[in-house]
């Protein structure tokens, strides 16, 4: 007997395990040690069927930051809507506020995004980055509309906001992330200056730049 083609549903709710599967592992793993056999495994399928849903491990773990940032952007536009921006300060706090929650609540969402450009986007099929971004462009605007429903703040800056905190959240992860053996010379010789805190050093940047960004804002 033929078996029977799956469901556009059952499709996707396959491809929804594998990434809830691939984003477990990740939290555990360092990206380099994930390997798309293991994760085959782990799922009870051959490496030819976990191919079919994603090219690449790329592919695939771009598609998780997707989610996880269509997620981020339905947390922003709640946010949003129980505090509506009134003012550039009133933006201020919403971009604060909602940063330090994903930074206290979503290492998943972080240690992916400070890795979408040098790793993720270089290596990901254009038609499947294009697609995934036109998606999440379509998602930004609905939100960029609840912020500027005032009129305190114009859609470009939102935007481009936004897209610098992306950039910021990048190179403050970057700088804080050090090899295990660095770590232990550091603790070994008391050298703790040069550890770097992440919340902290992400915090005190966005806030700088958003306050440079207000001075040219209303100037």
């Amino acid at each position: 007997m033929a078996k029977r083609a799956m469901t556009p549903e059952a499709k996707a709710l396959k491809a929804k395990a594998i990434m809830d599967k691939a984003a477990e592992m990740f939290l555990t793993l360092e990206y380099e040690k994930i390997k798309m056999s293991d994760l085959a495994k782990q799922m009870s399928m051959s490496n030819g069927i976990l191919f079919v849903y994603f090219k690449t491990k790329e592919a695939l773990f771009f598609s998780v930051l997707c989610r996880e940032y269509e997620k981020r952007l339905a947390r922003l536009t709640e946010m949003a809507q129980a505090a509506p921006v009134r003012s550039f300060d009133d933006f201020k706090n919403l971009i604060i506020n909602e940063l330090m929650e994903l930074v206290e609540q979503n290492p998943l969402y972080v240690k992916l995004e400070s890795m979408r450009t040098a790793v993720f986007e270089k290596n990901v099929d254009a038609e499947i980055m294009l697609n995934q971004k036109i998606s999440l462009y379509k998602s930004m605007l609905e939100l960029v509309a609840i912020i500027c429903e005032s009129n305190a703040v114009a859609p470009e800056d939102v935007i481009e906001i936004l897209q610098a905190e992306a950039s910021i959240i990048t190179g403050c992860k970057l700088s804080a992330t050090l090899p295990q053996e660095v770590v232990d010379i550091i603790e070994q010789n008391g050298l703790d200056g040069f550890q770097r805190n992440f919340k902290e050093d992400v915090r005190k940047t966005m806030i700088c730049y958003l306050d440079g960004y207000e001075k040219n804002y209303i100037a």
